[in-house]
């Protein structure tokens, strides 16, 4: 049995897995990712990303290949209910298509106002595939086909023996870490034995068909993202994959009147999809049958000592929305510097403890939206939802933990509107900069290092980032902005979006999260700055 030591044991290949892999990558953090299945994603799972999601992934440098994966989904807006898709109005359509046109347009512009991102469509089949070429790229060591058989932790690290399904071939791999993106069935939430909470299954049991077939004779690209079917037999959506000719539908099927997946074969499938369609002689090519069910479920901590909890196996949440897969994504964003900075023996195990305390809220707060979202719908547009915005679950939740230092308020964080104004806890805000000659986005300059942004006339401040970083041996970029400094805004100032004075200055962390601000200048920069980063590091 071979003995292997890698800082960071990866278990899962999926969305989270893979994005922590690059992460850690861009830390300078060896790791071993392993993955049950032969390969990437064979069925079209997650395909929303949201604009934050494209904010990491912009950080990667990923985003233009992604966006370029998702080109034939951009147009696609909106939902329609129908009795069949042979019994579309085409004047109906044409109406209903030009209305989500208008609300589109609006949506993008929102986006627009807070992110330099939009939001994506591309399938779970699409992305991993390009994140895994990314990180074979980056020399990631990756292995499929090979299973975590069972592992043990202590003081210092955590022993894995992990077998090649294949061969059988068994292995013992020594970690300082291990981090668990097993999805939903997650074997080592099970051996953690955390309890989860929330309501289970709460908007039923489904089928999910994954087939081809021409529609185009019904339907013309670039129309709906989501077909609902109200033919009482065969109840269910229809979903685009590719806008030409790749489908899913959603089936519901019901476990307690004794259905299965057995119980939907191909043949069977091919007769839905027709009552669905409405049409008795199409060609269907079934590629896939899976199922599955909408379920809130939340574990109750995300850290077991040195076992981290990522996306499916620390929390599951409703599809409505689309935040399930995003919300496993920033997870892995917020774990990997953290771990990185542990591993480099820049700060105290115990800033790993502060994982938990900002992702498990965020996930409660994105899981709790989601389900009132679903209620929503099941309710036919009979809204259920409380005062959360979109935007504000998307990217406006707040850090509570060590490492973030609060501010002396009395101002409640809210979450019925997005607030990004240079507050701890929250996402740095974004403004176009002019720097080095090139517009970019503030968040272009944060992903790797701890950020400071000053005035100007920051030579003071200049001067006790490079001491403080000397001493504590963790970098610290220092960024001037204004019409001297390093970056020139595009319009307005970055103090009035920042809330701060042109003496201040705000450090941001290298997930993009505002980890303190002064918003006045200070008689001892050096003494101060140094007080912060060993608070929120030691």
């Amino acid at each position: 049995m071979i003995h292997k030591h890698v800082p960071i044991l990866i278990v899962g290949g999926g969305l989270s897995g893979l994005t922590s892999a690059l992460l850690l990558a861009r830390h300078n953090v060896d790791y071993l990712l392993i993955e049950k299945h032969t390969g990437t994603a064979i069925h079209p799972k997650a395909g929303g990303i949201t604009f934050r999601t494209m904010e990491i992934f912009r950080q990667l440098g990923l985003e233009a290949a992604i966006r370029t994966a998702s080109e034939p989904l951009d147009n696609i807006r909106g939902r329609i209910a129908v009795e069949t898709i042979k019994s579309i109005d085409p004047e109906k359509l044409e109406t209903a298509e030009n209305s989500q046109k208008v609300l589109e347009k609006e949506r993008i512009e929102n986006f627009e106002k807070v992110s330099p991102s939009k939001p994506a469509s591309c399938y779970q089949i699409e992305l991993e595939p390009i994140l895994l070429q990314a990180a074979k790229e980056g020399k990631g060591h990756i292995r499929y086909n090979t299973e975590l058989i069972e592992y043990q932790q202590d003081d210092l690290g955590v022993t894995a023996t992990i077998i090649n399904r294949e061969t059988g071939t068994k292995e013992k791999i020594r970690s300082d870490y291990l981090v668990a993106a097993d999805g939903a069935k997650s074997t080592i939430r099970q051996h953690t034995k955390i309890p989860t909470t929330g309501r289970g299954v709460i908007g039923g049991h489904y089928i999910n068909i994954y087939f081809q077939a021409d529609l185009s004779r019904f339907l013309k690209a670039s129309q709906f993202g989501w077909i609902q079917i109200l033919n009482p037999e065969v109840f269910g959506a229809l979903i685009t994959v590719n806008n030409r000719d790749e489908w899913i539908y959603h089936v519901a099927y019901n476990p307690s009147n004794g259905e299965s997946l057995e119980d939907f074969s191909e043949e069977r499938c091919c007769e839905i999809l027709k009552k669905a369609i409405g049409v008795s002689n199409l060609d269907i090519v079934i590629f896939s049958i899976l199922p599955w069910a909408a379920v809130e479920q939340t574990a109750t901590h995300f850290q077991d000592n040195r076992v981290f909890l990522i996306g499916d196996a620390a929390h599951l949440m409703p599809p409505a929305g689309g935040f399930g897969s995003n919300t496993g994504i920033q997870d892995a964003h917020n774990l990997a510097w953290k771990l990185a900075a542990v591993i480099h023996k820049q700060a105290h195990p115990r800033l790993l403890q502060t994982y938990h305390d900002e992702r498990h809220s965020a996930a409660e707060v994105t899981t709790e939206y989601a389900s009132n979202l679903l209620f929503s719908v099941i309710k036919k547009g009979v809204s259920t939802l409380n005062n959360m915005d979109h935007l504000a679950v998307t990217v406006g939740y707040k850090y509570n933990s060590s490492a973030i230092i609060e501010e002396n308020s009395d101002t409640t964080h809210r979450m019925d509107q997005l607030e990004l104004n240079g507050r701890p806890g929250t996402r740095a805000p974004h403004m176009w900069l002019k720097y080095q000659g090139k517009r970019i986005s503030t968040l272009d300059l944060i992903g790797e290092n701890f950020i400071l942004f000053t005035g100007k006339d920051n030579s003071l401040w200049r001067a006790a980032a490079r001491n403080v970083s000397s001493h504590l041996g963790v970098p610290i970029n220092v960024y001037g902005i204004g019409s001297q400094g390093d970056c020139v805004e595009y319009e307005g100032s970055w103090e009035a979006v920042y809330d701060v004075t042109s003496q201040g200055a705000v450090l941001i962390r290298p997930d993009g999260f505002i980890a303190w601000r002064t918003k006045e200048g200070v008689s001892n920069p050096h003494l101060l700055l140094k007080q912060v980063m060993t608070s929120i590091l030691w």
